[in-house]
Formats: C-alpha cells, structure tokens, sequence
C-alpha cells in the first residue's frame, strides 16, 4: 500500500508537471507558427512599400507568387493593394468575401498635413544640372518621370553635405531651384498589424496582415488550414504521449520505490522470523547499507540484544523458581499428610488439614504448569515419543468428566483405535485441560459433547459445552496466561488461568493447532489438530 502510495504520488506530480509543460509548449508552438506567418507575410509585403509601383506591377507580383509557390500553395495566398484614394490597384481573384481594412479600424489614422520641406524630402526634385539619373527618363518640366525618386540637391556651400565646406574653386555654387506650392496631402497610413479573421460563406479562416506607406496600403493573407492542420498533429501526439509517459512514470516510481524500500522488506522479513525462540536472530548489515537506514539497523539490533539478555533472565527465574518450589510444596504435602493421619478421624483438626493438603495440590499444579511454560518459552520442551491410542486418551476425559460433574450431560462421537505420535502426559494433560475448562465454565444442567476424527493425516478433537458464549475481541485473549474472560467469576470458578495456554503450548509443541471456533450463541468448541506422525 505504501508503495503504491508513492507510485501515485509520482505519477500526480510528475504527470501535472509534464501536462502543464506540454500544454505550454503546445501554446508556444502555436504563437511561434504564427510568428512564422506573420514574418512570412510581413517580408512578401515589406518590399512593396518603399515606392510606388503602376497597377500592372501589382499584377505581375501575384504571377510571381503563383510560379514560386505552385498553384496550390497560391491559392493559399491572397492580396489586395489599394492607393492612398482607396481605389483597389488589384485583388486576387480568389480573395474571400467578409474580409476588407474594415476589420482594422483602430490601426487607422490619418497623416497630419505635411511640412514642404518634409515632403520635399519624401519626394525629392530632381538636380536641373545633373538631369535624370542613367535609365530613367525625365518628365515634365525637368521633373523624374513618375513612380521614381530623385536625388535631392545640395544646399549652397555643401558640396559634401557637409556644414562649412567650400566649394571647389571655379566652381559656382548650385543653385536651389524654386519649388512650386506643395498642397497638404492626406495619405493613409497602415502599420503592420496581424490578425486572424475567419472568412464568410464557409471559405476558412484566414491571417491577415496589413501594411501600408503614403502610397499603397496592402493586405496581405495565408490560409490557415495548413496551420489547424499541423496543430491538431501536435495535440494529438501530445495527447497520445501522455497515457505513455504516465505508464513510464508509474514503472519508474515503481523501480524507485522497489529499490528504496528493498532493505525495509529484508529488514520486515527478518524481524517476522524472530520469535521467543529464535531471539539470538539480527538484522544483517547489508539491510542498512545506506546511511539513512544504518541507524535503525543498529537501533533495532541492540533492542534485540534488550529483549533477549531480559527474556532469558525471565525464563531463567521461572524455571529455577518452579523448580526449586517443587521441593518445599512436597514437603509441606508429606506433612500435611502425616498430620491428617495422626488427626481424629472425622474432627475439625482433620478437616482443616486435609483443605490446607488441596491448596498444596493446587500449588503443586500450578509450579508443574509454569515449569512447562518455561521450557517451551525457551525451546527446551522435550518431548518423549510413543505410540498413542487418542481414543483411549479422550475416553479416559469423558470418565473424569462425568465423575467430577454428574449433574452435566455427556455427547461423545469418537472413532476407535486413533493412534498418533505424541508425548502421553503431556497429551494427556493438553486433552485433561479442555475437559477441566468445558465443566468449568459451563451452566448448570449443561451440555459437553466430545468428537474425535480422524483424517488421512491429521487427528482432529473438538470439545464443546454450553455456556455464555466468548466476545469476538476474546477470541485470541483466552489463551494468555491468567486471562479470564468473566472477571467477576474469577473467585468463584477454580483455577489459575493457565490451561487454556498451557493446552495450546503442548499442541503446538506437536506441531499441531488449538482454536476457538465461532460456534453459535449457546456453544463453545475448541478443536485441536494433531499430525498423525511427527518424524
């Protein structure tokens, strides 16, 4: 779950980033597309501003434009020339109908009237000495022959253009000639302006730049289906990457988070392996080969070396305590025993001695109990194997039981001659103890039904009695040592709470199993499951 966790998390934030980049990028690819058109068209119509050219040079341009692009990629291009008195020089005969210098009124404005310096400037007469220059022809009046500039004259004094030079010597100043009357002229100016404007009667969209000086004014456009077209390229692959790049992402996380949390994972699986008899178990260095994890490696290993220095000096006391327990208790009982004897048969002396020899017994019980818990806490639960008649074994607890509780009734389904490998007393006692707990903690007048199975490899036993049925969260709890489930019983029933969990440690010492089942509201079954053979 963590990892994947951590793949998702990759994948949402590098995927976010990848998609905002890409949707950036596709937007970049757009405006520099249109860049390119708009230079396109601002270099077909730069050059055409400069002078002003007759109606038939207009024409023999758009000829131009078909024999350099072709025929197809012409008619993809559109132009429209007009005068400064909005007359139309020329329009190509495709242009598409809703598109006109209408659509661009806020680039409009008018020149202001003209200074005649300034439009001498702009048109320039041509030198009465020097004539018109070679290849062109001059006009009227000495003027240049219309739609060419001339060269202006220099002032008195200036031969070089520049302030305070003579003129050579013998040579007369030039003469400024007499300029007639220049009117102020009204001449439209376009400055480049782009703008995509979708044409009428369903003849596409096209981008349309305007241009213009004081003679013409151009429009100048490109379709723009070849440009939607490469656009919806560049999105469809972009759309079909991103699934790809989201599955490269997830495997990338994964590889990340597989070679991140690979000491974790050996770390989990050694610490799942060390039990009560397995503490000497350490995590293996090469676990915390990286500096972030060396830490907790050692951490958790001088914990282990805690827990096991404080579990053998537990077990220790337990054994050497019920071990050197048994040989007072057996004292105490053989005196208690000689003293009942030596007692008047039937008197209150007698009575009391033979309770003190029952609490003996008891301890006696409970020093036996503990001195098997400590050997198989420690793993020195030896085991002598024999041969085993189980069904004997459970007869012999459906006796005990209808001995001890009369006033109980007795189910029993046993099959004949089961036999098994196992330790006889401690089997025994495992068998004893279930029988011991259905009579206790039954109702009165109940019911404690025995069933012995047997299977092709495996012995099955299943006690059941009538009595208040176990809550879910007490399921596991029985079987800790001194857990009792009704507290408030716990003075009144006998025991010491230890035979469910004493019960469990000899099964499972057989390699064998000891459950509750879930049973119903009014029944409680334990089933425990033996091997037939344990070599």
């Amino acid at each position: 779950m963590f990892r994947i966790k951590i793949i998702l998390l990759s994948i949402l934030i590098s995927g976010s980033v990848l998609i905002v980049f890409g949707l950036y990028f596709l937007d970049v690819i757009n405006d520099v597309s249109l860049d390119r058109i708009d230079r396109e068209i601002l270099t077909l119509g730069e050059g055409q501003l400069r002078i002003p050219f007759p109606r038939r040079h207009w024409e023999e341009m758009d000829k131009s434009l078909r024999f350099i692009y072709g025929e197809e990629r012409w008619k993809a291009i559109i132009v429209q020339v007009t005068d400064s008195r909005q007359e139309v020089l020329y329009r190509s005969p495709h242009w598409p109908g809703g598109i006109s210098e209408d659509l661009f009124p806020e680039y409009d404005r008018r020149m202001e009237a003209m200074p005649a310096f300034e439009m001498l400037l702009r048109n320039p007469p041509p030198d009465p000495k020097v004539g018109p220059p070679p290849g062109r022809s001059a006009g009227p009046a000495g003027q240049a022959a219309p739609g060419e500039r001339t060269r202006p004259p220099l002032p008195p004094g200036r031969p070089n253009g520049r302030p305070g030079d003579a003129p050579p010597a013998g040579m007369a100043p030039p003469s400024f000639p007499s300029l007639p009357p220049v009117p102020p002229m009204q001449a439209r100016i376009k400055q480049p302006f782009f703008k995509t404007v979708k044409a009428d009667q369903g003849n596409g969209t096209w981008r349309i730049g305007i241009l213009g000086s004081q003679y013409v004014t151009i429009l100048l456009g490109m379709d723009m289906t070849g440009f939607y077209a490469e656009a919806a390229r560049f999105k469809k692959a972009f759309w079909i990457t991103v699934p790809v790049a989201l599955l490269l992402l997830a495997a990338g996380g994964w590889l990340i988070t597989y070679r991140a949390l690979r000491p974790i994972a050996l770390i989990t699986r050694t610490a799942e392996t060390i039990t009560a008899h397995g503490l000497d178990k350490r995590i293996p260095a090469s676990a915390g080969a990286d500096a972030e994890l060396s830490r907790l490696v050692e951490v958790i290993n001088r914990m282990l070396d805690r827990l096991e220095k404080s579990f053998k000096q537990a077990l220790r006391f337990s054994a050497d305590a019920a071990h050197e327990l048994k040989t007072p208790l057996t004292i105490l009982q053989g005196v208690l025993d000689d003293a009942v004897q030596h007692a008047d048969t039937g008197s209150e002396t007698q009575r009391f001695y033979g309770n003190l020899i029952e609490e003996v017994q008891r301890l006696k019980t409970i020093v036996q109990k503990l001195l098997i818990l400590a050997r198989a806490d420690a793993g020195e639960l030896a085991l002598n194997l024999e041969t085993l008649d189980m069904s004997a074994v459970v007869e012999s607890a459906v006796e005990d039981v209808g001995a001890i509780a009369p006033n109980l009734r007795l189910e029993k389904k046993i099959a004949p001659h089961v036999v098994v490998e196992a330790d006889p007393d401690l089997l025994r006692q495992a068998v004893q103890n279930l029988a011991s707990n259905a009579v206790k903690y039954n109702v009165e007048g109940g019911l404690i039904r025995f069933e012995l199975e047997a299977r092709d490899e495996e012995v099955l036993l299943r006690v059941s009695n009538t009595g208040t049925p176990i809550p879910e969260a007490d399921r596991e709890r029985i079987f800790h040592r001194f857990y009792r489930v009704d507290q408030s019983r716990s003075s009144s029933v006998p025991g010491s709470g230890l035979g469910l969990s004493l019960a469990r440690e000899i099964v499972q010492a057989h390699r064998g199993t000891l459950c509750l089942e879930a049973g119903t509201d009014e029944r409680i079954t334990f089933t425990l499951s033996l091997p037939r053979s344990l070599s």
